[in-house]
C-alpha cells in the first residue's frame, strides 16, 4: 500500500510541478493560489473543489474495467437508508408541484440475461432543484427511494421531473468558475444506483435529450450518449426508460 501511495502522490506532485513550469507561474501567482486554497479550506469547500475536477476521472477509470453500462457521477446527495417503494410511486410534495414522470426499464447482465431482485436506488431533485435530506429540511423519504426488479429484471416507478440546478456557487469554488469564464450549472438528471450480490454496483445518471446544459455540465458528467434519453410522453407523463447492464464481480 505504501509503495502505491508513494507512486500516486509523486505522480500528482510532478504533474502539478509540470503545469507550473510549462506556464511560467510567478511567485505572486503562486502566493495568490495558496491564499485561495486556504480560504477555500476555511469555507469547507475543498471536497467540492476536488469532486468538481477529479471525480469524473475516477469514473472514467472505473468504466475502463467494465463491459456493462457506463458509470457516471454519484454526486454528494446519495443516501443509502431510503424507503422501499411499494406502491409504484416515489413520495413527492404537492406544494412543490412539478410534472409527473415515469421511470422504468430493465436490469440485465452482460450476456443479456435479466437480473431479478436487483435493488435500484433512484433519487432526483425537487422541481426547484433541491435534494431531500440536504436542503430546506425536506424529509429523506421524498424524491428518493429504492425498489426491486421483478422476475424479468424490470422496474417501474413514478416521480416528478427534475430541473437543472447550480452547484454551490456563492463561495470560493463559484468564484473560481466565474474568474475562468465558466458556469456552475448541472443539467436536469435522475440518479441511479443498481446493487445486486455477485455484481459490481452500477452508479450512473440519466439526462433529457435537448435539455439545458446537456453536454455542457459544469461537473463534466455524461460520459457517453448512452443515458441521454429521448423525449417520450404517455398520458401526459414524461417517460424515462433506462435499461442497465451490470457486470458480474470477480
Amino acid at each position: 500500500m505504501s509503495n502505491r501511495l508513494e507512486t500516486v502522490v509523486d505522480a500528482i506532485v510532478e504533474g502539478v510541478r509540470g503545469a507550473l513550469r510549462d506556464n511560467n507561474v510567478t511567485m505572486d501567482e503562486y502566493r495568490m493560489a495558496m491564499k485561495f486554497m486556504a480560504e477555500t479550506m476555511q469555507e469547507g469547500e475543498i471536497p467540492l473543489l476536488i469532486d468538481l475536477y477529479f471525480n469524473t476521472t475516477i469514473v472514467e477509470i472505473t468504466n475502463r474495467e467494465r463491459e456493462g453500462s457506463s458509470n457516471d457521477l454519484q454526486g454528494p446527495y446519495f443516501l443509502p437508508d431510503v424507503p422501499e417503494v411499494t406502491n409504484g410511486k416515489i413520495k413527492v410534495m404537492d406544494e412543490f408541484g412539478g410534472d409527473p414522470m415515469i421511470l422504468r426499464g430493465q436490469v440485465s447482465d452482460t450476456r443479456g440475461n435479466p437480473v431479478p431482485n436487483a435493488t435500484v436506488f433512484i433519487w432526483n431533485s425537487t422541481p426547484d432543484g433541491k435534494y431531500s435530506g440536504f436542503h430546506d429540511n425536506i424529509p429523506t423519504d421524498y424524491y428518493r427511494g429504492k425498489l426491486q426488479t421483478d422476475e424479468h429484471g424490470q422496474y417501474s416507478v413514478e416521480s416528478t421531473v427534475p430541473v437543472p440546478y447550480q452547484i454551490p456557487n456563492q463561495g470560493k469554488v463559484g468564484q473560481l468558475l466565474e474568474m475562468m469564464g465558466k458556469h456552475s450549472w448541472r443539467p436536469a438528471h435522475v440518479h441511479y444506483k443498481v446493487v445486486k450480490d455477485g455484481f459490481h454496483d452500477l452508479t450512473t445518471q440519466a439526462y433529457f435529450e435537448g435539455g439545458d446544459w446537456v453536454g455542457d455540465d459544469c461537473a463534466d458528467g455524461m460520459h457517453t450518449e448512452e443515458f441521454v434519453m429521448p423525449h417520450v410522453e404517455e398520458d401526459g407523463k414524461k417517460v424515462m426508460e433506462v435499461n442497465f447492464v451490470i457486470d458480474k464481480a470477480a
